[in-house]
């Protein structure tokens, strides 16, 4: 499903992130990505995400070289994508629902499906008898389980997942992890970064980076 070949990421002024990647992921796997902060675990996944491009190698997913897309097809493109972003990013004059109906809606669904779809995502974190509050009333843990029900609210095949357990205690942490689990036990591919060494399992595989490099 993903496939990295020989992929560097190089920034302007700074260091390379990345250095000649070689990586395989298959549909339906749960992989777990560890390293310290800094290692390059975000810039491995945005690379899957196609919010940002290799400085050299490529990326592949379904077949398809992600690294070379044209502008206009990237978004056609994250629609098949769940991302949960490291910071949440939740829009705070919208309340619940109305953060799990953005995806739909600019992914063109119409309204009642879109509000279906959103009901179910809720559901499925435990946050459907929230969804008229405000992102700002929920506590740490029930916000990452919002910005979990809004990447899974399309129903998409991969999700990406950015330090989902960062800052939450442990039992919060747990209930997390579940919740990626019973989404790859439904046959969703899932691949999680994390600095945290707890959150390894012998269940799942795991790929370390370090300085940019997996070892």
């Amino acid at each position: 499903m993903i496939r990295f070949e020989e992929v560097s990421k190089h920034y302007s002024g700074g260091k390379d992130i990345l250095q000649g990647v070689n990586l395989s992921l298959e549909q339906g796997e749960m992989v777990v990505v560890t390293g310290q902060s800094g290692a390059g675990k975000t810039t491995l996944l945005k690379l899957m995400a196609a919010l940002e491009r290799p400085s050299h190698g490529s990326v592949w997913l379904n077949e398809q070289n992600i690294g070379h897309l044209r502008r206009s097809a990237v978004p056609w493109l994250r629609r098949n994508i769940g991302f949960v972003f490291q910071d949440h990013r939740l829009l705070f004059d919208r309340d619940v629902l109305g953060n799990v109906l953005l995806p739909l809606e600019v992914a063109g669904f119409g309204r009642k499906d879109a509000l279906a779809r959103a009901r179910a995502a809720l559901d499925k974190v435990g946050l459907l008898d929230r969804e008229k509050s405000r992102p700002v009333a929920l506590s740490g843990g029930e916000q990452q389980r919002l910005c979990i029900a809004r990447a899974v609210a399309t129903r998409p095949p991969l999700i990406l997942a950015d330090e989902p357990t960062g800052n939450l205690d442990r039992e919060y942490a747990n209930s997390i992890l579940d919740m990626l689990v019973n989404f790859n036990r439904q046959g969703t591919t899932v691949v999680i970064a994390s600095h945290d060494a707890d959150t390894v399992t012998t269940k799942h595989r795991t790929v370390r980076i370090h300085r940019g490099k997996l070892t």
